[in-house]
């Protein structure tokens, strides 16, 4: 019985040394490093795209005379959008977007990937606007952040 007993304490006191092991509170500037090495290996997490129009655009080809109105030719179109950053302490540059043109009947005609080389600050929203020329056949359009690079300073 005193086996037993010297046993059963011997055997808490392991334990509770054991599994009683704390670690310390991690400090705010241990969090926030935290915070940002995840915010920069997942951009895609944080960066959206807002408020994205299509425009076509129209150029004068000659100048209206006495007896003639003036004419005009496509040319291209203009996308012009919003990407917003909004991760709290990463900052992102080099987004790259997928733009891509549907038919009438939602069939996907073309594709193109375009680079935004500028710098995108943490809590930031930047207005961009790019120049295209979509294919003639095409009815709608899409518009995707597909990569970006953390800033790692």
């Amino acid at each position: 019985m005193k086996t037993l007993t010297i046993t059963l304490t011997t055997l808490i006191v392991l334990l509770s040394s054991c599994g009683g092991e704390q670690s310390r509170p991690k400090t705010p500037e241990e969090l926030r490093a935290e915070l940002r090495q995840q915010e920069l290996l997942t951009p895609m997490n944080y960066l959206v795209d807002k408020d994205v129009t299509l425009q076509p655009q129209r150029k004068k080809v000659r100048n209206a005379g006495l007896f003639r109105d003036a004419e005009y030719a496509d040319d291209g179109a203009l996308i012009e959008g919003f990407i917003v950053n909004k991760a709290t302490l990463a900052k992102y540059k080099d987004i790259k977007v997928r733009v891509t043109y549907y038919s009438q009947t939602k069939t996907l005609i073309d594709e193109e990937a375009y680079i935004f080389y500028e710098f995108y600050d943490p809590n930031s929203t930047k207005q961009f606007s790019l120049k295209v020329d979509p294919p003639k056949a095409y009815k709608t359009f899409g518009f995707e952040l597909i990569y970006a690079t953390g800033v790692f300073e």
